[in-house]
């Protein structure tokens, strides 16, 4: 007869058998699905690569696909730190020539809205009159350029050399970057990065990542919900106002008011004035030749003042490479003997050269830059054009970013892959609150 005791310990001893049974049975379980991921994502790269690279790709749920027709499926591609690089669209277009599908891959860059590749999809029965090297002509026109697209005649040159761009003088080319040195009441650190080639802005970021490192950027919250503001969500305001920035070329032209919003840029409701202060820093660097390296490189210098130890050392660098400090305990850091407060460049490199002048008398290359009155306030304003057309698959002329000859001789053809190009950025601008 067993005793209590051994009752006891026959109990203790299932119960730990059993315990080891499920631990083994979970890791067995995230074994097999990390297994499953890892095959994934070899099957993603293996398709996607050639018209997007990224380090991971996520198919995108989302119940708006359903209401574009021809979008298969659409795919998010991300770099290594989780942020966005941009989207894959598994689209199809019915080849007006023969009445068939065409299944195509289609590359969207996300901080650009630029095409990064087109490629005829694994899956596509070739049963379309389109071929590969249609689809080859088409891409060499639109590749690295900005969606939407249109064929045809436009009234305006439509050279993609960016010698006729308007422009501010003196710009060297570059990435150059600047972020606030103190946080704001929600603890966000606001940064904008800004690209120049041949003179010419051609890509700014903005965005904010938080002094708590366990907050997402501010982008990806307001994606999530977690942070909102009046209109559009802040990711898309973001985006706008970047591009605005690089339609005129000039933080000057904004228009920003002495309440620090805007009224001339449909879509932006947020106050802009950290953003204008950031640009205009990342101008000034630009023009000295103090790039995103020696800013980041300057952080360091001033860090090591004021502490003994690196970033890495000090734990202020996020998952994303940027370095998550506030100097607003420091204020005397960046004090000016002379009076008012220094910026990190002028603080490090002792340079107080002003390159501030953002006047139309800076402007050269191309025409100057087109600037309607509003009130007393400048706009944002491009150029007329006149098109063969008011619109194009659904899409005003107004609206189109491209221009392309298309293939030669074979409308139809052009007319059929366009659509596919375009249908993504329809998406795309509904997806992610673009604006036109």
């Amino acid at each position: 007869m067993l005793s209590r005791n051994d009752v006891l310990k026959f109990t203790i001893e299932g119960i730990i058998i059993a315990v080891l049974s499920f631990f083994v049975l979970l890791m067995g379980i995230l074994s097999t699905r990390g297994m499953e991921y890892d095959r994934m994502q070899e099957t993603y790269r293996n398709e996607f690569t050639e018209v997007l690279r990224a380090d991971s790709y996520q198919e995108v749920v989302s119940p708006l696909i359903a209401g574009y027709s021809g979008i298969d499926a659409v795919y998010e591609g991300v770099d290594a730190n989780g942020a966005p690089i941009g989207y894959v669209f598994e689209i199809e277009v019915t080849d007006h020539g023969t009445g068939n599908p065409l299944k195509l891959l289609i590359g969207i860059d996300y901080n650009t809205a630029q095409l990064t590749g087109m490629t005829r999809a694994r899956n596509d029965d070739y049963t379309s009159s389109i071929t590969d090297e249609d689809i080859s002509v088409i891409l060499e026109q639109t590749i690295h350029r900005q969606i939407p697209v249109s064929y045809g005649t436009e009234g305006d040159s439509t050279d993609a050399d960016t010698a006729d761009m308007p422009r501010l003088a003196d710009l060297n080319d570059g990435v150059y970057y600047a972020q606030t040195l103190g946080d704001d009441a929600s603890g966000y650190i606001d940064y904008v990065e800004m690209t120049v080639e041949n003179g010419v802005i051609t890509l700014v970021q903005w965005d904010a990542f938080n002094t708590d490192m366990n907050i997402k950027n501010r982008r990806q919250s307001s994606l999530d919900g977690v942070y909102s503001v009046q209109g559009l969500n802040w990711a898309s305001q973001s985006y706008i106002l970047c591009h605005a920035l690089m339609d005129v070329q000039n933080p000057d032209l904004l228009a920003m008011k002495s309440d620090g919003t805007t009224d001339i840029i449909d879509g932006v409701t947020v106050n802009i004035r950290t953003f204008y202060n950031l640009c205009v820093e990342c101008i000034e660097n630009s023009r000295a030749g103090f790039d995103k390296d020696d800013y980041f490189a300057g952080l360091q210098e001033v860090v090591e003042g004021l502490f003994e130890g690196d970033f890495e050392s000090l734990g202020v660098v996020n998952d994303d490479g940027f370095i998550v400090f506030s100097f607003d305990d420091y204020p005397s850091v960046f004090l000016n003997p002379e009076g008012g407060y220094l910026n990190l460049r002028q603080r490090v490199t002792g340079d107080m050269t002003d390159y501030s002048d953002f006047d139309s008398s800076s402007v050269e290359g191309g025409e100057e830059l087109a600037v309607t009155a509003i009130g007393s306030e400048d706009g944002v304003r491009t150029g007329d054009s006149t098109f063969d057309a008011d619109s194009i698959d659904g899409l005003p002329m107004s609206e189109i970013n491209t221009f392309i000859d298309g293939i030669p001789d074979h409308f139809m053809r052009t007319s059929d892959i366009v659509t596919a190009i375009n249908t993504s950025y329809k998406f795309l601008k509904d997806y992610l609150n673009w604006m036109a």
